[in-house]
């Protein structure tokens, strides 16, 4: 299982917010294994964070989404 919160430790979000963003997250991975999401995986991931007023800089948005791409291709 990949390790969000690891990714999450320095990317300049508030502790508050490090369970929604692995929640957020793991349902991404889990709506790419059941092919509810095609496109850009970071897109998709910015766009449900902004969805919960969550903000992150574009690397922290990017690192997660390789992780949640990994995750999800096992």
């Amino acid at each position: 299982m990949a390790d969000f919160l690891r990714d999450m430790a320095d990317n300049g979000s508030q502790d508050d917010t490090v369970a929604a963003v692995e929640r957020i997250a793991q349902d991404l991975v889990e709506d790419i294994e059941h092919g509810r999401v095609r496109g850009d995986t970071a897109e998709e991931l910015e766009r449900r964070l902004k969805a919960e007023d969550i903000e992150l800089r574009p690397e922290a948005v990017e690192a997660l989404a390789d992780d949640v791409e990994e995750e999800a291709s096992r």
